[in-house]
C-alpha cells in the first residue's frame, strides 16, 4: 500500500465494491463516488494524486470530467474504465492525456501493471522545485525554502496546488478562479479576488526568500504562472 489518494467513481454498486476490494491493496486513503457532480468536488477539495473514471456515469459522465479536469490540470493521471460498447467514444478522449483505458470487466492483471506504473511516477513527481531552494510537496502542501516551511492559507494552497502542476506554463484567470474558488458561482468581484491572493502570496514568499523576481508572473492577456528559475 502507498501512501497515496486516488479518487474512484463508479456508478455501478456490483463493479465499484468488486474494484474497491482490489484497489484497497494498493493506496491508502480512497475517495469513492457515484456520479461525476460528485467526482468534480472531490477532485477539487482533496486533490487526489490518481484517479479511475467510469465512462457512463449519472449527471456528468466521465469523459466530460476528465475535460473539465484537464482545463487545469495536466498532470494527474486519469485512468477511464469503458464498456466495450463505449470504446468508440474514446474518440473523444485524444486530447485528455488518459494513463489508460479498461474495457469491463477488468483485467486485474492489466490493471496492476497501470497502477503500479502510475504510482511509481507519481511518487517521483511529488516533489516539485518552483525556484532554487524553494520546494512545494504537491503531496502535503507544504512550501519549503530551504529547512523553514512557509505558512500559506488554504486559497494560496489552492492556487500553489494549479500553478505547481503547470510550471512554466499560463493559466488563465478563469481557470485559476475556478479552481481556488470552486465552491462560489464566479461574478466580477473573483477578478480582483485572484489579483489580491497572488498578490499577497507573491509578498510572503519574496519576504523569506528575496528573490530578485516575484514567484508568481503575470501577463494581461495569458494569466498567471511560475516560471523555473535556478537564481
Amino acid at each position: 500500500m502507498h501512501d497515496l489518494t486516488l479518487l474512484y467513481a463508479e456508478d455501478d454498486d456490483l463493479i465499484r465494491e468488486n474494484l474497491l476490494y482490489i484497489l484497497k491493496d494498493y493506496f491508502e486513503t480512497i475517495h469513492v463516488v457515484k456520479d461525476g457532480e460528485a467526482a468534480i468536488d472531490i477532485y477539487h477539495n482533496e486533490r487526489p494524486d490518481i484517479i479511475i473514471l467510469d465512462i457512463c456515469m449519472p449527471k456528468i459522465d466521465g469523459l466530460e470530467v476528465a475535460k473539465l479536469i484537464r482545463q487545469e490540470d495536466e498532470t494527474t493521471p486519469l485512468i477511464m474504465l469503458t464498456g466495450y460498447s463505449d470504446r468508440e467514444r474514446l474518440l473523444d478522449a485524444v486530447n485528455l492525456k488518459l494513463e489508460a483505458y479498461l474495457v469491463k470487466p477488468v483485467d486485474y492483471t492489466k490493471l496492476d501493471t497501470i497502477l503500479k506504473k502510475t504510482i511509481e511516477r507519481v511518487s517521483e513527481n511529488h516533489i516539485i522545485p518552483l525556484r532554487k531552494e524553494l520546494i512545494w510537496d504537491a503531496q502535503t502542501q507544504i512550501l519549503r525554502y530551504k529547512t523553514d516551511v512557509i505558512k500559506l492559507t488554504k486559497k494560496e494552497k489552492l492556487a500553489l496546488t494549479v500553478l505547481a502542476q503547470n510550471i512554466n506554463h499560463y493559466l488563465s484567470n478563469d481557470a485559476l478562479i475556478y479552481h481556488i474558488w470552486h465552491d462560489e458561482i464566479p461574478d466580477d468581484s473573483h477578478d480582483n479576488k485572484l489579483i489580491q491572493l497572488i498578490y499577497r502570496l507573491n509578498k510572503k514568499i519574496d519576504e523569506q526568500t528575496h528573490y530578485r523576481d516575484k514567484l508568481i508572473e503575470n501577463s494581461y492577456t495569458l494569466g498567471y504562472r511560475i516560471l523555473y528559475r535556478d537564481i
